[in-house]
């Protein structure tokens, strides 16, 4: 347990600390338009698929979703997780959940960076990405950015970080629940 509130911390704090330092390289982090209209019946039937894993979610972050300016996911009660650990900024946010062997975390962010005209792609990105100890799923929805990151204590020999079928699997279990504009 004190392995995830370091490692959430350690998220949310990479991803501030890099702001400034943009800033000199003439990058911007510019907030993106959320579809809230669309968030909130996704939120409606992700309370109607799957109550349990929405309440107590909900109940576990005591008031934290309100100050979240876009809409989080979490995985549903059939990806056979605990609530995860959750921590948030205004414009982002992590839901850590702890697995035997694994970590698994969903990063959300209402943000975009500009000024990056300099920058070269070295391969297709895909929404698939290994990562050494594990791998990335990428997606957008409702105009906000997801990363869900996958790392393994083994890596070699865990096949979650190696194939995207689990990945794959846990993505279709994602319920949406609203921030700040509920």
């Amino acid at each position: 347990m004190e392995f995830a509130k370091v490692a959430l911390a350690a998220t949310l704090l990479a991803a501030t600390t890099a702001a400034p330092t943009l800033a000199k390289n003439g990058v911007e982090r510019v907030p993106t338009k959320i579809d809230w209209q669309a968030a909130k019946i996704a939120a409606k039937r992700s309370l109607a698929r799957d109550p349990a894993a929405v309440e107590k979610f909900v109940a576990a972050t005591t008031g934290k979703l309100s100050y979240i300016e876009l809409p989080v996911l979490i995985f549903g009660s059939d990806a056979k997780m605990e609530t995860p650990q959750f921590g948030s900024q205004n414009s982002s946010y992590a839901a850590f959940y702890a697995l035997e062997g694994a970590q698994i975390s969903i990063l959300g962010s209402h943000s975009v960076l500009t000024g990056t005209e300099d920058l070269t792609e070295h391969h297709k990105a895909t929404a698939h990405e290994s990562i050494g100890n594990g791998a990335d799923y990428n997606l957008n929805r409702y105009g906000a950015h997801y990363t869900i990151r996958l790392t393994c204590d083994n890596p070699i020999k865990d096949t979650r970080c190696r194939k995207p079928d689990f990945l794959q699997s846990v993505v279709q279990t994602l319920l949406v629940v609203n921030g700040a504009n509920q």
